[in-house]
């Protein structure tokens, strides 16, 4: 996956901050809850900046810098091969997120040939119980305490919000910049070419979901796309298709549902229809879950096929919902067409309460996504196989009374 070459390493940032993207409380305010960790970005890359002399833009990388029609695995993985640190941002969503998971993974894919400390250095974001970690990071030695009582406590969140921290968080600033100038000067990452860090498998392995749900995503990729159809809302695999791009350029569908299932406590798993077929075929459900649905997808014979054996009444655990931007010409002049297909592929599901066939927009989207799982989770729990304990049958206890 990477492939090491301490002799010709090309210029990287100092360091790669890895973030769990927040969603928003109320997408209808215009807020932008990762503001705050672009803000401690900032300031880490000055004090850099003033402290060493990095060339200006190379202090450190986040990817709140990418832009509508970046590629951005393609972006991430650059910055992964060639930073000399990586800088998680530890909080209960970042051992959460399966991006988070990667990028980490992909990082230490640069291993094989350092002879010095891995070059990562933790930062809390805000505060968790060290036995909730996974493995991974707790096999990372560093004493947060030697940036600040405080700033162990209360994380980095909890000190900048409020005034009365200012100088502990000053304090907290100044010396993560000096750790992450002091590993990138002393033992930095050798260079090694991630040509994909989305393909790499998380490091968080072990951390069991407690409210697991799948995400399905039905669409083709560049490689696949039906006849006529544009590839403007496509990527190299079908987890990178991108139905509202006009409005979310950076990250799939996918991506903005895992977000949303995360801020109503659900923990995601992301896959193809390939990837989940055999579990939404299943007489008995397996987890709740949501497909989301490519018109385009159904056209094919291929697709048809696989949705034949989740396309049966009364497995409504599956909610469906499918993508219909107005902004995309190509599949507005194809409407009728790719309704008909759609009705012969999943004609039973889409007549489910749960079911959302004409979703226009992604402010509607994250909007209707949180009923349609709370509905798929509330018919897991009348289809889900029940376990009662081993042993012989024990009668219900009941009250009695004194003549009884």
């Amino acid at each position: 996956m990477a492939t090491p070459q301490p002799s010709a390493q090309p210029a990287g940032p100092y360091f790669f901050l890895s973030y769990a993207h927040v969603p928003p409380y109320d997408i209808t305010d215009g807020g932008d809850p990762n503001q705050w960790v672009e803000k401690l970005f900032k300031v880490l890359c000055e004090h850099i900046m003033h402290l060493t002399r990095v060339p200006a833009g190379s202090a450190g990388y986040m990817d709140r810098e990418l832009r509508v029609g970046d590629n951005w695995p393609q972006m991430l993985s650059e910055r992964l091969s060639s930073c000399r640190v990586f800088v998680p941002l530890y909080s209960p969503r970042y051992f959460e997120s399966v991006h988070c998971g990667k990028e980490w993974a992909a990082f230490l894919e640069r291993a094989p040939g350092h002879t010095g400390p891995t070059a990562i250095v933790p930062a809390i974001w805000a505060p968790m119980r060290t036995a909730t970690l996974p493995r991974a990071a707790q096999a990372i030695q560093f004493n947060h305490a030697d940036l600040g009582a405080r700033y162990a406590d209360e994380g980095f969140y909890g000190i900048m919000k409020l005034s009365k921290y200012r100088n502990q968080y000053q304090q907290a600033t100044m010396g993560l910049a000096q750790r992450i100038i002091e590993v990138a000067e002393s033992s930095p990452m050798p260079y090694g070419k991630i040509r994909d860090y989305t393909s790499v498998p998380t490091a968080f392995t072990g951390h069991t979901p407690e409210r697991p749900v799948t995400v399905t995503v039905v669409a083709p990729d560049l490689r696949h796309l039906p006849e006529g159809r544009d590839a403007y809302h496509y990527g190299r695999t079908p987890y990178e298709w991108d139905p509202f791009r006009t409005r979310n350029g950076m990250r799939p569908l996918a991506d903005c549902a895992v977000d949303v299932a995360r801020s109503r406590g659900y923990l995601p798993e992301v896959g193809t229809l390939d990837d989940h077929g055999g579990e939404l075929a299943a007489e008995s459900p397996h987890a709740p879950g949501v497909m989301l649905v490519d018109p385009w997808a159904t056209t094919q014979e291929q697709c048809q096929e696989s949705l034949v054996s989740v396309n049966r009444p009364g497995r409504q655990w599956i909610s469906v919902m499918v993508p219909w931007n107005r902004d995309d010409q190509e599949t507005v002049e194809h409407e009728p067409r790719l309704k008909g297909h759609l009705r012969e592929a999943l004609g039973h599901k889409l007549a489910e309460p749960a079911a959302e066939p004409d979703v226009r927009s992604l402010e509607a989207f994250r909007s209707l996504l949180p009923d349609a799982l709370h509905k798929a989770t509330q018919q897991y729990f009348k289809h889900a196989p029940a376990y009662p304990p081993e042993g012989a049958r024990v009668d219900r206890p009941r009250l009695i009374g004194p003549e009884e």
